[in-house]
C-alpha cells in the first residue's frame, strides 16, 4: 500500500536494488536485510534503507507465493 506513495525513480530503484540483492545471496536475502535494518553501527538514515527494503522484500515474498497458491 505504502508503494502508491513512492515516487516512480524510487520504485525502480528500489526494485533493482532487491533484484541484485536476491541474485547475490538468494533466499537469505530476506535475513540479511533485516541483520542491516538492526545493525547499530550504521546510521539511522540507512537503517530505515535496509528496513524499507527488507519491508518490500517481505510484500514481495507474499505476493509472489499467492500468486503461485491461486495458480
Amino acid at each position: 500500500m505504502f508503494g502508491l506513495f513512492d515516487s516512480p525513480q524510487c520504485r525502480i530503484r528500489d526494485e533493482r536494488e532487491l533484484r541484485d540483492l536476491h541474485f547475490k545471496y538468494g533466499a537469505d536475502a530476506a535475513a540479511i536485510l533485516k541483520d542491516r535494518a538492526s545493525d547499530s553501527s550504521l546510521s539511522s538514515r540507512d537503517r530505515r534503507h535496509w528496513r524499507r527494503l527488507a519491508r518490500k522484500a517481505r510484500r514481495q515474498k507474499r505476493t509472489g507465493l499467492d500468486e503461485l497458491n491461486s495458480s
